[in-house]
């Protein structure tokens, strides 16, 4: 399988604000030691593909300091490899208009691929996939462009960027922006085409001033015959951040265990950076049920139903329920969590009580410091 993968760093995600004010969607934490962006990055390197382009526009800091040289992903290597494909490589330094122009500042990086097939993929979906059969079933047949997508088993509230009509692997109708129904398919944004497709039409659209993937290369291009779609119906877990409240809940439905399993497979382990953290530290009085809890965390007081990035100390007489708890978080005696999301290095003292509800969570931005 001669693949290369392009990654979209969720450049803008209008549900995601409040989260992702001062990163990408690709470098937003879940699961407490992850960040989105491990999970298709571990997709690839499970699936053999090792030459990556990360394509990013702004606040993308945080994912280059989480990336690194990329050697927790074997990624390190003279041949292949990670490369960010910043603004500066197109000269385009303006607002998002969408991915397809995303795409544009990678025109130079897949010039010099040799790879003849490219998978496009979003960070905003979480999910364990081996993308080999993708690519192979692509590859066999003669579609223009295969969209991995999961079967919507009830009536969804969020809006999907594609939905579909489909019997088996061909789509009847193909929605845009559209909250999808029960029997409907929505896109797990992955897509595979070949890589003289993908640059001719960057190149097409560019010159007339397209910018966007979803409805002018595939609903428009589709609809008109222009292009042909084939699916690949994808039946395991796939969880999907498209707002502050999904990502709450999606957060804590790793306490699942039937979900926990059924992306974090042994076979098709996810990697991310690894931190010199000593194990987390639960004292003789402490409560803890139903929680996610990475490295290097102290917990003395009552947690139920939560996530704790790294570091997160839990002080005696504090409680925290239903929520995200970043990293190097300090919840002080006396205080009360729940249903929140505290960013990074948050501080709230004794007494304070921080509550929201699962569908309006309550957030707490990075560095600030919650007193009575």
């Amino acid at each position: 399988m001669n693949a290369a993968g392009i990654i979209l760093s969720g450049i803008y995600s209008d549900g995601l604000d409040p989260v992702t004010k001062h990163r990408t969607v690709a470098s937003l934490p879940f699961g407490g030691r992850y960040r989105q962006i491990d999970f298709t990055l571990s997709n690839m390197v499970n699936s053999g593909i090792v030459s990556i382009g990360v394509i990013t526009k702004y606040n993308y800091q945080s994912l280059i300091d989480h990336l690194g040289s990329c050697q927790d992903w074997d990624l390190n290597r003279r041949r292949g490899g990670v490369k960010i494909i910043p603004p500066y490589a197109s000269g385009d330094t303006g607002g998002y208009r969408g991915k397809t122009e995303e795409l544009r500042a990678a025109l130079p990086y897949l010039k010099t691929l040799r790879a003849d097939w490219v998978v496009i993929a979003d960070t905003g979906t979480i999910c364990n996939i081996a993308l080999r059969p993708v690519v192979e079933k692509h590859a066999a047949g003669g579609k223009d462009i295969t969209i991995v997508a999961s079967h919507v088993l009830c009536d969804e509230q969020t809006v999907s960027e594609l939905v579909f009509d489909a019997e088996g692997d061909v789509p009847g109708s193909i929605y845009l922006n559209y909250a999808a129904r029960k029997g409907q398919y929505s896109s797990d944004g992955i897509y595979v085409l070949s890589r003289e497709l993908l640059i001719e039409k960057i190149e097409q659209f560019a010159s007339r001033g397209y910018y966007h993937f979803e409805r002018d290369l595939l609903q428009q291009g589709f609809n008109t015959g222009a292009i042909s779609v084939g699916l690949y119906p994808f039946d395991g877990k796939v969880l999907k951040n498209r707002s502050v409240p999904e990502y709450l809940r999606n957060s804590l439905a790793l306490t699942d265990r039937s979900i926990k399993d059924g992306l974090f497979n042994p076979e098709r382990p996810i990697y991310t950076a690894v931190r010199d953290e000593v194990p987390s530290r639960y004292g003789d009085g402490c409560f803890v049920a139903e929680c996610t809890v990475a490295d290097g965390c102290v917990v003395n007081g009552t947690v139920a139903r939560s996530v704790l990035g790294r570091g997160v100390t839990i002080e005696e007489g504090a409680s925290v329920a239903g929520s995200v708890i970043m990293d190097s978080c300090v919840i002080r005696s006396g205080a009360h969590v729940e249903n929140a999301i505290l960013d990074r290095n948050v501080e709230v003292c004794g007494g304070c009580v921080i509550q929201g509800s699962p569908d309006a969570p309550a957030i707490v931005g990075k560095g600030i410091k919650v007193e009575k």
